[in-house]
């Protein structure tokens, strides 16, 4: 008699069920549902600003001798030469701002760490009396071939597990776009003479940025001796 009666009970909460447009409660856990994650802007197709012409030369590392007694071994650092021209139409101001990521999560902005020899050491190897340190490079950009200018940016050595390090080329471009954030946010801002301030943001100005990706090849021991290969170069608004 009780199995009748639950079985009644059960056929009458299915009926209800689909009377009322549902399906019947299932013994199965529903599927849980995942945020939607906003798509990043993007850089337009056609550059509709303002944008200067990079060349680029190899990733590479460089030992640099201690220039303090006591220290045994050299010290290897990492530069990226780069050349760059204003075929805008009209003259702008150059802040270059260069970061490099690691695949393990490391982050390191050219020049911080980096002595004065390490500098002196890649432009004599070059043999280019012409090349900027990129405190240097910052200044208003002439029109014309003949107002190239050519820099180099510099890292100290980075963690050694890692297989790819990104770097992020900032000041190449006047594509900017704004994004409202979801609370104030603390950032740090460079202006063009290369002071840096932090400032609260409540909106955030994204630039059309340059991304280059390197896979760096072999163990640590043999760093010195190996050439980065780039694997991709896009933009990207950052």
């Amino acid at each position: 008699m009780r199995r009748r009666v639950a079985a009644i009970v059960l056929a009458s909460g299915a009926s209800c069920a689909l009377c009322l447009g549902q399906a019947a409660p299932r013994a199965t856990t529903m599927p849980t549902t995942r945020p939607v994650v906003a798509k990043p802007p993007e850089p337009t197709v056609v550059p509709l600003h303002w944008e200067f012409k990079v060349e680029l030369d190899p990733f590479r590392s460089i030992p640099v001798a201690p220039s303090r007694k006591g220290k045994a071994q050299d010290r290897l650092f990492w530069y990226l030469r780069y050349t760059v021209t204003n075929l805008s139409g009209q003259d702008h101001v150059f802040v270059p701002e260069f970061v490099l990521y690691t695949g393990t999560g490391q982050l390191l902005r050219a020049g911080t760490k980096v002595p004065t020899d390490v500098f002196n050491q890649i432009k004599t190897l070059h043999n280019d009396p012409m090349l900027k340190a990129q405190t240097s490079m910052t200044r208003k950009l002439l029109l014309g071939q003949d107002n190239a200018k050519s820099g180099v940016a510099i890292w100290p050595d980075f963690d050694a597990k890692a297989g790819t390090v990104d770097i992020f080329l900032t000041g190449l471009s006047g594509e900017t776009t704004a994004i409202d954030l979801p609370k104030p946010l603390k950032v740090v801002e460079t202006d063009w003479k290369g002071n840096r301030k932090t400032v609260t943001k409540k909106r955030l100005l994204l630039a059309k940025t340059l991304h280059l990706r390197y896979a760096i090849p072999g163990e640590k021991a043999a760093r010195g001796d190996v050439t980065p290969r780039l694997v991709k170069r896009e933009w990207v608004m950052r």
